[in-house]
């Protein structure tokens, strides 16, 4: 008996394909992808703290990319075919 593992088209876990993201969940694979999108931004703004959400914009699946502090630099207009919107967010008022 074989049993599906993330894959829609094949019943395997993956490996042999390559280890593709699963897309089934995309807002998760979306994250995966922020992830490398903090990773590559954060070298080249070390004091800005970026945070990354899916989100839907008109119907399809976007990055938003929140930073508090300044505005990161080299941020691209889409990073692995899907939009990226920046966010500033306001920071915590003091006590």
């Amino acid at each position: 008996m074989t049993h599906a593992l993330g894959s829609r088209t094949s019943g395997v876990d993956g490996s042999s394909e390559g280890g593709r993201i699963n897309t089934i969940n995309l807002p998760g694979a979306i994250v995966l992808y922020g992830v490398a999108l903090i990773q590559t931004l954060q070298r080249k703004n070390p004091k800005t703290k970026l945070s990354v959400a899916p989100v839907q914009a008109g119907g399809v699946w976007c990055l938003e990319l929140s930073y508090l502090g300044d505005e990161p630099v080299g941020v691209p207009d889409q990073w692995h075919g899907h939009r990226v919107i920046l966010r500033k967010l306001e920071p915590p008022p003091s006590a």
